[in-house]
This record gives structure tokens, C-alpha cells and sequence, in this order.
């Protein structure tokens, strides 16, 4: 493996947060619901929940726009996941949720 091909795939599972397999799934052409769910599937791995905030950091997409794709993720057509939220409670200056890819998904 080449150094450059090295480097790249540790920069792609910093974005993700992932394994290297996943890293490799990221660099390829993939929708923003494909992404989202990746990174969901990692965090569930791992049983952390993420906010939108964290979601919008490792995957370079705006909040307002993941939101939307959570809902989405939730509906029968794209796969009626279970996407669980509650509340951050350790923050203490304003309301902020968080998400996790619950079991039960598709």
C-alpha cells in the first residue's frame, strides 16, 4: 500500500470515525443518507450517541440538512430505521439532542 493511499484512508476514518473498511466506503461516490448511515452504524457500534452538531463534523454535511435525512432514515421507503433521540443531559446551556441508530433497524 502506498503511503498516499495509507494517508488517505487514516483521513477518511478521522472523518468518519470508523475502521479503515469504512474509511474506504466513505471515499467512494455515496449519497448523504448512505453517509449519515454509515457514520450511524459506526456510532452504534460503539453505543454512542451523536448530536447533529458532531454528525455535521464528521460528515462535512449541514445540520439542518441531516436532520432532514433522520427523518427520512425513519420512513419505510428508505429503510424504516430506528433513529432514537434524547436529550444531552450533561449540557447545561440550552436544549441539545442526540442520536443513535437504535436496534431494530433495517
Amino acid at each position: 500500500m502506498s503511503e498516499q493511499m495509507r494517508s488517505e484512508g487514516q483521513e477518511a476514518a478521522q472523518l468518519a470515525g470508523a475502521s479503515a473498511g469504512a474509511a474506504r466506503m466513505l471515499r467512494q461516490r455515496r449519497t448523504q443518507r448512505e453517509v449519515l448511515l454509515m457514520v450511524l452504524r459506526v456510532a452504534a457500534e460503539y453505543d454512542f450517541w451523536v448530536t447533529l452538531a458532531e454528525l455535521a463534523e464528521k460528515t462535512k454535511f449541514p445540520p439542518a440538512s441531516i436532520s432532514a435525512q433522520l427523518r427520512h432514515l425513519r420512513k419505510a421507503e428508505y429503510g424504516a430505521w430506528k433513529v432514537e433521540r434524547r436529550k444531552r443531559d450533561w449540557v447545561t446551556d440550552g436544549l441539545v439532542w442526540e442520536y443513535k441508530l437504535g436496534i431494530g433497524g433495517s
